[in-house]
C-alpha cells in the first residue's frame, strides 16, 4: 500500500479497506485478526494496523480482548435483533422526514442511484461459490443513505449511517444461508413509494426489507 500524507492517512486507508472487507464477509465472524500478518499484507507498521484495529472496535466491527488481541465480531441474534429494531425507529423516522422534505433533485437523485443499482449485479462466481461483487455494496449504500438524505436532522442521519455499517455486517452472512432473495424487486417497490410519497408504505416496505435479513440468517441455518 502507498504511503500517503504520512501515518495518519495510512491509518485512514487500512481502517477503511478492513471495515470495507468485514463487511464484504473476507473474514469470518469470530475469526482473529493478527497485526503482524495485516501489517505484512498492507505494507505497513504493526502500529499503523493496531490503530485502525482499535477504530473499528470502537465502531462495533472489531472486538479487542487484551489477552487475544483483535479478532471479527461474532454473529448474534439477540444483537442482530437490537439493530434492527434501532434501524427501524431512526431511518423509518428519518424516511419519513425525507420524503416530506425531498425536492426534485432528490427525487432525480433517487432515480439516478435507483438505476444504477438495478443494472449492477449483486454476485459473481469465485472458485466455484456464489460471491457479492466488489461494487455492489458501496451502490447498495449509497441507494438507502439516499432515500434518506433529504431528512433536515443531521443528528438523525448520522445514526442511521452508524447502524448501517452494523446491519450490513449481518446482511452479508444472511446472504450465506439464503442467496436467492429477490433484492432487486424489494428495492424497486421501495422506490416506487418514496417516489409517490407514500410514507406509510414506503415505511412498511422498509421494515419488510430490513427484516429479511433476520429471517434468512437466523431462520435458514
Amino acid at each position: 500500500m502507498a504511503k500517503r500524507n504520512g501515518s495518519s492517512t495510512l491509518s485512514e486507508n487500512v481502517t477503511k479497506k478492513l471495515q470495507s472487507d468485514i463487511l464484504a464477509g473476507q473474514y469470518k465472524p469470530g475469526s482473529p485478526l493478527t497485526v503482524s500478518e495485516l501489517a505484512k499484507g498492507f505494507d505497513v507498521s504493526v502500529a499503523v494496523v493496531r490503530e485502525s484495529l482499535t477504530r473499528l472496535a470502537t465502531q462495533g466491527l472489531v472486538l479487542q480482548n487484551p489477552n487475544h488481541g483483535f479478532s471479527v465480531k461474532s454473529v448474534s441474534e439477540k444483537e442482530l435483533n437490537s439493530i434492527i429494531e434501532a434501524r427501524l425507529i431512526n431511518e423509518s423516522a428519518a424516511l419519513r422526514l425525507s420524503i416530506t422534505h425531498g425536492d426534485l433533485t432528490w427525487e432525480s437523485n433517487v432515480i439516478a442511484v435507483h438505476h444504477k443499482l438495478s443494472q449492477t449485479a449483486e454476485y459473481e462466481e469465485v472458485n466455484q461459490k456464489l460471491a457479492v461483487r466488489e461494487e455492489w455494496p458501496g451502490i447498495h449504500r449509497q441507494f438507502h443513505y439516499e432515500l434518506i438524505a433529504a431528512c433536515p436532522n443531521p443528528v438523525l442521519l448520522d445514526i442511521c449511517r452508524r447502524l448501517w455499517d452494523l446491519s450490513e455486517f449481518y446482511r452479508h452472512w444472511s446472504i450465506q444461508q439464503q442467496p436467492t432473495r429477490d433484492v432487486r424487486a424489494e428495492h424497486k417497490a421501495l422506490t416506487d413509494a418514496v417516489l409517490s410519497r407514500d410514507s406509510e408504505h414506503a415505511v412498511e416496505i422498509f421494515r419488510a426489507h430490513i427484516q429479511l435479513t433476520a429471517d434468512n440468517l437466523f431462520d435458514h441455518r
